[in-house]
């Protein structure tokens, strides 16, 4: 008997990534009437180009049901406690697709858990989850510290083109024209379980110091793992990066880099930079 944990794409880790005890399940995402997997026929770099010449944004299908039934059934055959960790329930219904699948097997091996998060946040938080998995904990011991270990997650990202948010409906084209002719960027994070604005700056070189600052004023559990994330500019990343090292606390922290995928790039578009951190 193990315990085998489920995740969603919105995760953003690629399935080479994972161990063979974890499942990556896919957000799918739809361009006009054709389907795209991420990771098996689509690149990220692929999905931001599509991105790029797309006159209407595309949209991404949740793992349904019977996804989560077929996987879990042969894990429960084999006498296996099976972990789901969705993205937030606040941006997708994937949750209530996991919740189905538990009610619909009937099982009290399954404990389904609304990670709160999104894209590398959430990646923070399913390494978490691994840790505590290969550490021996129990079921039960896992749900408990990943509820409490995402109230302490915080995520600072600046995002660089208006366009997407203004096809998603999140602004008005009027608001789009007047950030771009000032060129305002917006600061995001992650606040009960959805985007929400923390400020803005005038241009991305401003953006990324207006991060580092920010940064300043938490917290931060340097035992926990700090990644950067990145739609599609990685030379950005780099450059909040050696910022973020040389004027904050993170000066002597690690901090893998990693893509922004389908979930919530088709909202902020390429060129969106940021950082993610636990709090004490």
């Amino acid at each position: 008997m193990a315990i085998k944990l489920i995740v969603d794409s919105g995760c953003d880790i690629a399935p080479n990534e994972l161990p063979d005890y974890v499942t990556l399940l896919p957000n799918r995402v739809h361009f006009n009437e054709v389907e795209y997997t991420p990771y098996v026929d689509l690149t990220i770099s692929e999905f931001y180009e599509k991105l790029s010449q797309a006159k209407e944004l595309p949209h991404t299908s949740q793992v349904n049901c019977q996804d989560y039934c077929e996987c879990i059934k042969p894990m429960l055959e084999n006498g296996d406690e099976v972990i789901i960790m969705t993205l937030s329930g606040e941006l997708s219904g994937t949750i209530n697709s996991a919740k189905m699948a538990k009610r619909e097997l009937n099982s009290d091996k399954i404990t389904v858990i609304d990670s709160r998060l999104v894209t590398f946040a959430f990646r923070a938080l399913v390494v978490e989850a691994m840790k505590l998995i290969e550490n021996g904990k129990s079921r039960n011991e896992i749900e408990n510290a990943l509820s409490a270990m995402r109230e302490k997650i915080v995520l600072l990202a600046v995002i660089d083109d208006l366009k997407y948010l203004r096809l998603g409906g999140r602004i008005g084209a009027a608001g789009k024209a007047i950030g771009d002719l000032f060129a305002i960027k917006p600061l995001v994070t992650i606040k009960d379980g959805a985007l929400d604005n923390v400020g803005k700056s005038m241009g991305i070189k401003k953006g990324l110091k207006a991060i580092c600052d920010l940064v300043n004023n938490y917290d931060i559990d340097l035992t926990k793992p700090v990644f950067l994330g990145h739609s599609n500019v990685l030379d950005r990343a780099e450059e909040l990066k050696a910022k973020l090292k040389e004027s904050t606390k993170l000066a002597n922290v690690d901090m893998p880099i990693t893509e922004i995928g389908p979930t919530v790039g088709t909202h902020a578009g390429p060129g969106c930079t940021g950082v993610v951190f636990f709090v004490n």
